[in-house]
């Protein structure tokens, strides 16, 4: 489930995942989570100020992550700080004795590192990028003149089928708009198809509304056909936005991974080329992918195509978890 929150995520925002393997790769700043009692009654823009060599983020407090709390939020001694800094070693020991006693409002002369710039950025472009596609929901049931703002209104078609794929649906549904549509095409019998993705299923969807279509999606015309009705289609005028998301099919996950990779290249080409040849914007053209090398390679030469390593950064993520069961909690609050 998580995988598909993540797919989704990075499908919908080119370069989050760029912002995600900075974050896990343990050669540059990652995030860290620090015990330094000192903090206690200290306010959180004062820490946030005094700490150097570190981007300070957030606190973690009763188990919970509290991301950029209120400037004036004050400090316990039992709470500890996330920051995104070094891979904790040889620099931790120097957040433990740092400056922070001074208890003042003033903070004068301070200035952040080079490299605690770019992690800045990057946490803000992160946070900046979830705001920007998430669909806000209310807490309770509102009417309709007081509901929080919907997501966009799209047409999604996914090319390729697995009995897992409800938890992309569901991950979309959170994103999108009333009104969308989401298209499957795959060779796989609608029946077998229904059995996962029933009426029960569909009822709980609230804003997209899921359609079948069967057919080999490494087939010119099939998918030429697939993607001009759905682009057709009454409720999917030219002004609501069509992405095209291709995953590994079930049937081609029996054979070899490399195999699998190439077959999930050559779709994304093969809708690149009918989107292109037939004068179909479409906003984004992305697809799953085992080996990530071979993803970038074909992105250097087809710079509008995406293609995404999800079981690779959530392997980075459980190993990073594995070091630090707190940091459970960050990665479950950036992927909610």
């Amino acid at each position: 489930m998580v995988a598909s929150k993540l797919f989704v995520q990075c499908s919908r925002q080119k370069g989050l995942l760029k912002i995600y393997r900075h974050l896990l790769n343990s050669r540059k700043n990652v995030f860290n989570i620090f015990s330094i009692p000192e903090v206690g009654g200290m306010k959180f823009k004062d820490v946030r100020r005094k700490v150097q060599d570190a981007v300070v983020c957030g606190i973690f407090r009763s188990g919970g992550i509290h991301f950029h709390p209120g400037d004036d939020e004050v400090l316990k001694e039992t709470d500890k700080l996330l920051l995104i800094s070094p891979v904790c070693g040889k620099r931790k020991s120097q957040y433990s004795v740092l400056n922070i006693s001074e208890r003042t409002d003033n903070s004068v002369n301070y200035s952040e590192p080079k490299e605690g710039q770019r992690s800045s950025s990057v946490v803000t472009e992160l946070k900046e990028t979830r705001l920007k596609n998430i669909v806000e929901r209310p807490s309770k049931s509102l009417s309709k003149s007081s509901e929080c703002t919907l997501g966009p209104r799209e047409c999604i078609l996914i090319v390729g089928w697995r009995p897992k794929i409800t938890d992309m649906i569901r991950e979309y549904d959170n994103y999108l708009g009333p009104g969308s549509v989401l298209e499957i095409l795959s060779e796989t019998p609608i029946t077998e198809r229904t059995s996962v993705v029933n009426p029960l299923m569909q009822s709980q969807l609230k804003n997209i509304k899921v359609t079948h279509k069967v057919g080999c999606p490494m087939n010119y015309d099939t998918l030429k056909e697939a993607i001009i009705n759905i682009r057709k289609s009454a409720k999917c005028d030219k002004n609501v936005p069509l992405s095209v998301v291709v995953i590994s099919d079930r049937d081609w996950l029996i054979g070899d991974t490399v195999q699998a990779d190439k077959q999930l290249a050559y779709t994304l080409l093969l809708a690149e080329n009918i989107c292109q040849k037939n004068d179909i914007k479409v906003q984004h053209l992305v697809s799953e992918i085992v080996d990530t090398g071979l993803g970038k390679q074909i992105t250097r030469i087809r710079p509008s195509l995406s293609f995404i390593g999800a079981e690779e950064v959530m392997s980075l993520v459980t190993a990073q978890v594995a070091e630090c069961s707190e940091l459970n909690e960050v990665w479950k609050d950036i992927l909610d």
